[in-house]
């Protein structure tokens, strides 16, 4: 059985459209554990309607507000499948989206399946991963494929994991590595598998972009933290390896995203200023060997590194524009 969990908080405008699409699969053996994380709007009675509609079906935890990785764990650890999968409540899935990472697994014997996503906005809807097809691979060659395209991606909601792994080796979502939980807790779980397979052309997941979602979520102390997940990679890999090479990219592609939007907060954090700044510093020639990032954000490093608040007043007039 495969438990699917769901983490509520304060989305009750877009938890119908991700749960009619969970309660339209075509597989049949799968529990969905709602977590409410201490909403304040009506998605925790909403949760509730759900388990009072498909008792069979849906549980709900409700929880004191304690972040995404908290409401996850708390899902994981009530879990009864023996696999788990973690969508996001404002996202949808195709109706196969359970079966073929099912299909996946169970033809590979794999301890990890992951399948292929479309980025989708307001008016439109990206494939991503075009023209790549099926991929068999060790847990440390997966490790890489997190960073390195064609991209697994370190999400948990195109990914079916094995609870078994998961709870002998007594792993969790941390709470110390900002925005890129999904990531840590990705290449860790990777670290105890022999067989991955990633199929990006099987598109069953819908990650919804919505308007003006980056320019509203300013800079953070959370979102700096999210940088400790590639140092930790940098410090189990092999220097001269594609995957460090990508980690330092990362460090110093989110280092200038950081630094525009500190430059347009409302913040006397100098430290912060500083950490950003030598994260440029220290990883701006790995950034400009990039093969992944063109001219267009090369140019907006040298911007970063050299006149900082010069590119902060840029990206802030095309951000309003």
């Amino acid at each position: 059985m495969i438990t699917v969990v769901v983490p509520v908080y304060n989305l009750e405008q877009l938890l119908p459209r991700c749960m009619n699409s969970l309660l339209s699969q075509t597989a049949r053996n799968f529990e969905i554990v709602l977590v409410d994380d201490g909403s304040t709007d009506g998605s925790g009675e909403l949760c509730d309607e759900y388990v009072a509609m498909h008792p069979s079906i849906v549980r709900c935890i409700h929880k004191t507000n304690g972040g995404l990785s908290s409401a996850r764990n708390a899902g994981m650890n009530a879990a009864k499948g023996d696999y788990v999968i973690f969508p996001d409540p404002d996202d949808w899935v195709e109706p196969d989206y359970l079966e073929q990472l099912s299909i996946l697994q169970a033809q590979y014997h794999a301890d990890l399946a992951c399948t292929g996503h479309y980025i989708d906005y307001d008016t439109k809807s990206i494939p991503e991963n075009p023209n790549q097809s099926l991929r068999i691979m060790s847990g440390n060659e997966a490790q890489a494929m997190l960073l390195i395209p064609p991209r697994m991606g370190g999400f948990a909601w195109n990914k079916l994991y094995q609870l078994g792994i998961i709870r002998e080796n007594n792993l969790q979502f941390l709470d110390d590595v900002g925005t890129t939980e999904d990531l840590d807790f990705a290449f860790r779980y990777l670290h105890f598998c022999n067989t991955v397979c990633f199929d990006p052309a099987k598109r069953t997941y819908h990650y919804y972009q919505r308007s003006g979602a980056a320019t509203r979520c300013g800079f953070s102390q959370k979102k700096l933290q999210a940088i400790h997940t590639y140092e930790k990679i940098l410090r189990v890999v092999e220097d001269s390896s594609p995957i460090a090479q990508a980690a330092r990219e990362e460090i110093c592609n989110t280092a200038i995203n950081l630094l525009a939007l500190y430059l347009n907060a409302d913040t006397q954090d100098t430290t912060a200023y500083q950490i950003i700044r030598n994260y440029i510093r220290q990883y701006y020639s790995d950034y400009l060997k990039s093969e992944r990032y063109g001219g267009g954000r090369k140019a907006q490093a040298v911007l970063a590194r050299y006149t900082p608040r010069l590119y902060g007043m840029i990206k802030n007039s095309i951000t309003r524009e």
